[in-house]
């Protein structure tokens, strides 16, 4: 039974500083709060927004929220107000959305540009006069209607950029609502409007006051019909804000080769999806609009709680000759470039970098605003038609509550059994453990799935850790690296939607196949391999300080040292140059140890570190590498032109045949993943750490020297350059190896990387920039070239 709170049994609170605007009220504020909800409010702590300025805008204030800000585009406008090219900041914390609206962007852009236009600007206030009876009711409304120039008078008294160019009255009962609608230059008018509004109500009942007109019992500068923050059909037909319409004509190639559909299918989906409007009550017809009108809002200052109203729209496709004609009215978009929150100094950076802050800047923005959000519903219905859509938002499905690793586990209880056993130190103490704010730098596994399961902790993570001994010992501290690692399968759900998001054949292709694209098993076969005892390979491991494991709680964690300044050449990887000759024989010998004691123990790499791949299954997949390829030279044709993508389409060609061969080929333990992402040197004797061994397999050994040189040699690499680190690799693993067998199975092992690992990089490239693309592809080029001349040398010799 709910207890019942007598009245007056509860004592109001007051809130420190009300009406200052000071940073002394507002810490009084958030300690109030503090007080009353018992939470931490850590993030409130400081704000960058001097209260002063916020007056106007909000009361009360305590801090602020930052809203992350993506850049959409560019897109080419050839509008009346917004021409050339445009880049859109979007705040939004919905992943993909940003990535979607540029997609949009670009289709339209090459396909020519997005035509746009402003129809009409208009701001309504509708004001209520209730009179004793039906009669009087209207007679008023015929008299009103001659006032309006009286009426314009008094509006330009009080406002000088409200200009009253309609007066409607709509009587319903014995009250009359009086539809005022304004102009408003480059505001949104809310607010001005309201005011010469209420003038006018005074100047109204001042002459029924005076003159023969019946008086009304009841008035209000509002009752509804104005539809403020809310959607009308009203509004969409008569307009409330900017009327702004965007257009633009696709032609078939750039709609399948941007789009990765056909026009015809998006035109198909638009027809049933008109139907299915209908059925729901949809007002108009729009795909995902809102999201573009609500992050340009939030970025620029925009009154939020319109995107109700704002984000109605009349989204429309047509197909004629092969060509994509689509279409979006937004009849009601309630925006301005002055005003409310505009004047903030984010909010106006951002209007500014969209060249709306001038006069003219109000339309120009709704013609921005109309334009991007085509983009998005185009994309977007692309995305539905070619599969995309569901794939983007998949997510590993468990049928159980998992407790999974929070930050505050990353402490003491970890950490104290891995050290005391490490240090052998049974009563060691673990005292504090700090995070050191460094930036760490997680493998793009590891920032893949970043992407996903946001809830779970996973990551790479710099700790300072003090302990002691025993008690009554002095404080030591190690700095340290806590390595959280994904499940495999969210590796997997990851990288099949950046394939999806590719869109084309590899996005119908990379599902049959994404779980034998060499993420199997990711979580464990990198703790098993900081858990080996072999010498070689601790040799070029950082030093471990423990893994804990507990599958239950999806927790897979390795402790090791933190590589500092004891090490160079360490993040290295847009640093080519770096890497000189010395640098790159102490890598190779390094590395080579580990090859050399594996060799041969292929039933034991297999047993420790999963199924490796077969000639069999690569044969299998072929299909995928040929999709890959193609993704590549039709995105990327600056760094795989025409002439490079032929080559490798032969190499894929013959991949039965000399997958075969390498198969047959003496193979060890290899790292997979070995280049100056991964590696460093220690500084003392240039001997080699290797570390993020997910990839870890078996493999020839010299497919981590074929990974190393693409990485490390320039695109004019020679072919002696390559015959001096071949030799020597080979040398390092063991005497007696035939060096033309070994050349072989390097060239081998070169158009394997080429063909598999270099494509995936390709893949992600399009949607997070690796800069070390640009001399990696025409360094591995550069490498096949050599391996080619040298082939026929030898069969001309």
């Amino acid at each position: 039974m709910t207890e019942t709170i007598e009245p007056g049994a509860v004592e109001y609170p007051a809130l420190p500083g009300r009406g200052e605007y000071t940073e002394e009220a507002r810490r009084a504020r958030l300690e109030w709060l503090r007080a009353a909800t018992g939470a931490a409010l850590g993030s409130l702590e400081t704000s960058t927004i001097d209260p002063r300025s916020l007056t106007g805008n909000v009361e009360n204030f305590v801090g602020g929220i930052e809203i992350p800000i993506g850049l959409a585009g560019p897109l080419l406008f050839d509008g009346q107000r917004a021409r050339g090219l445009v880049t859109a900041p979007l705040a939004t914390t919905e992943g993909a959305m940003v990535a979607s609206v540029s997609r949009g962007a670009k289709a339209i852009t090459l396909a020519g540009g997005v035509a746009s236009r402003v129809i009409s600007q208009r701001m309504t206030r509708a004001p209520v006069f209730e009179f004793a009876g039906l009669g009087e009711a209207a007679e008023f409304a015929r008299w009103v209607v001659g006032r309006k120039d009286a009426l314009d008078r008094q509006i330009a008294a009080v406002s000088t950029h409200s200009r009253l160019v309609e007066l409607d009255p709509v009587q319903l009962g014995r009250s009359v609502h009086l539809r005022f609608v304004y102009e408003t230059a480059e505001a949104a008018g809310q607010n001005m409007t309201t005011v010469a509004t209420w003038r006018a109500c005074r100047w109204i009942h001042d002459q029924l006051a005076a003159g023969s007109v019946p008086v009304p019992v009841w008035s209000a500068i509002e009752a509804n019909l104005s539809g403020d923050k809310k959607f009308t059909r009203l509004n969409m037909i008569a307009g409330r804000g900017t009327r702004v319409v965007a257009e633009c004509v696709l032609d078939e190639a750039t709609v399948r080769r941007v789009l990765k559909t056909t026009p015809g299918a998006i035109d198909r989906l638009y027809r049933i999806s008109v139907v299915a409007a209908q059925q729901a009550g949809m007002a108009g017809h729009d795909i995902d609009a809102a999201n573009v009108i609500a992050a340009l809002f939030v970025a620029t200052g925009q009154d939020i709680a319109c995107v109700h109203e704002s984000g109605a729209g009349l989204f429309s496709v047509d197909v004629s000759g092969g060509e994509l004609r689509a279409t979006l009215v937004l009849p009601s978009l309630v925006t301005g470039a002055v005003g409310g929150g505009t004047g903030l100094a984010p909010q106006r950076d951002c209007l500014e970098a969209l060249g709306c802050t001038g006069e003219g800047g109000a339309a120009r923005f709704a013609e921005i605003t109309c334009g991007f959000a085509l983009a998005l519903n185009l994309s977007t219905m692309a995305a539905i038609t070619s599969g995309q859509f569901a794939d983007a938002h998949e997510r590993l499905g468990r049928g159980r509550r998992v407790n999974w690793l929070r930050p505050e586990d990353l402490g003491p209880a970890l950490l104290r059994p891995m050290l005391a056993a490490s240090l052998d130190a049974p009563g060691l103490d673990v005292t504090a453990v700090a995070p050191i704010e460094d930036a760490p730098r997680s493998s793009l596994i590891t920032e893949l799935t970043s992407r996903g399961e946001r809830r779970k902790t996973t990551g790479v993570f710099p700790l300072r850790v003090t302990w002691v001994r025993r008690d009554g010992d002095d404080p030591k501290q190690t700095d340290l690296v806590v390595k959280v690692k994904p499940l495999d399968q969210e590796v997997a759900i990851e990288a099949a939607k950046l394939a999806s998001l590719c869109g084309g054949r590899l996005a119908e292709v990379y599902p049959r196949w994404r779980d034998a694209t060499g993420f199997g098993g990711v979580h464990t076969r990198e703790p098993a391999v900081y858990r080996s005892a072999d010498p070689a390979l601790r040799a070029v491991l950082p030093e471990t300080y423990g893994v804990f494991e507990d599958p239950a709680r999806e927790a897979h964690v390795i402790v090791m040292e933190r590589l500092g300044t004891g090490v160079i050449l360490k993040d290295t990887v847009d640093e080519p140059e770096a890497w000189r000759p010395r640098h790159i024989a102490a890598a190779l010998r390094g590395i080579a140890s580990v090859h050399a004691a594996w060799l041969g123990r292929e039933e034991e790499v297999r047993g420790w570190l999963g199924a490796a791949r077969t000639a069999e299954s690569m044969t299998a997949m072929r299909e995928l590498w040929s999709a890959h390829l193609e993704h590549s030279a039709a995105e990327h044709p600056d760094l795989l032109d025409a002439c490079a993508a032929r080559r490798l389409e032969d190499v894929l060609d013959g991949l039965p045949d000399w997958w075969r061969r390498m198969e047959a080929m003496p193979r060890t333990l290899v790292h997979n993943d070995f280049n100056p992402r991964n590696i460093a040197l220690r500084a003392a004797d240039l001997s080699l750490v290797a570390y993020d061994w997910e990839l870890a397999t078996l493999h020839v050994p010299q497919r981590d020297l074929a990974e190393l040189l693409a990485f490390v040699l320039s695109p004019e690499a020679s072919e002696a350059d390559v015959t001096a680190y071949l030799d020597l690799h080979r040398e390092a693993v063991g005497a007696g190896i035939d060096p033309a067998a070994w050349r072989d199975g390097y060239r081998l092992a070169l158009w394997d990387f080429a063909l598999t690992r270099l494509q995936m990089y390709l893949m992600v490239h399009t949607h997070r920039e690796l800069p070390f693309l640009r001399h990696v592809v025409p360094t591995a080029l550069r490498l096949i070239e050599i391996e080619d001349a040298v082939e026929e040398a030898g069969r001309a010799g």
